[in-house]
């Protein structure tokens, strides 16, 4: 079997950002290194950690991008000041979508005055520009990414899944054992990013602790072997 090309991006080579509301660690971002701009459709990727109370940003602008929160721990306040249904309150091991399209509005706070807010904020290339806005959350059952890898976003809203605009399908897992997990990419000429929040797992004869980001160009079936209390996102995009 080739051996697969392949990207190591240990935690220590993320780029930190102290915003004073906020810490960020930057794996990816147009603003840093050439080859620390993007992975294939996956722009910004930033684990941040909110004071706090935070507000972060305040009301601020997108377009043509899609942005992806998901909340690791804490609880998030999203305010749309144009569209009340889109604002809202979204707890630990829930995902929100935008879809900025022609452009949208919105900022994202930490709703808790005494507990931290853990989110990742994730953003890809959308699959043309100029589309209508949208936005849509949910929030994850234990029972169904336990142990095992969850799809969570996708083009079709695959299972349920939050629905993405862009050949992108994203996966979470969170183990409460020692537990072999074998990944099949939606066919071989894809290429897999994995992302570890917590803990510590094996994969291609390499271990990948908190923090530490791991890309495969042309992605074969693959086996991840996870230790307890490891938790990841798993991102199968197109080449």
């Amino acid at each position: 079997m080739k051996k697969p090309q392949t990207l190591f991006l240990p935690a220590n080579s993320r780029k930190c950002k102290d915003f004073g509301f906020m810490q960020a660690y930057l794996s990816f971002k147009p603003d840093l290194p050439e080859d620390r701009q993007s992975f294939g459709a996956l722009i910004p990727s930033d684990d941040a950690i909110l004071k706090p109370d935070a507000k972060s940003f305040g009301i601020h602008a997108h377009k043509d991008v899609e942005v992806v929160t998901f909340i690791v721990q804490g609880t998030v306040k999203h305010v749309d000041p144009h569209d009340e249904q889109h604002s809202g309150i979204l707890s630990a091991k829930g995902i929100q979508i935008i879809s900025a399209g022609t452009g949208i509005e919105h900022n994202e706070e930490n709703e808790s005055a005494t507990d931290e807010l853990h989110a990742l904020q994730i953003w890809f290339k959308p699959r043309e520009n100029g589309m209508e806005p949208g936005y849509a959350s949910q929030t994850l059952k234990a029972t169904d990414y336990t142990n095992q890898l969850t799809c969570i976003l996708s083009p079709q809203g695959v299972n349920g899944s939050l629905v993405v605009q862009q050949d992108v399908y994203m996966y979470y897992c969170l183990s409460d054992t020692d537990k072999a997990v074998t990944y099949e990419p939606q066919d071989n000429h894809r290429r897999v990013f994995i992302y570890v929040i917590e803990g510590q797992l094996l994969i291609h004869d390499r271990t990948l602790t908190k923090g530490d980001g791991y890309g495969i160009l042309e992605c074969e079936p693959m086996d991840l072997t996870l230790l307890p209390d490891t938790e990841l996102l798993l991102f199968d995009m197109a080449i």
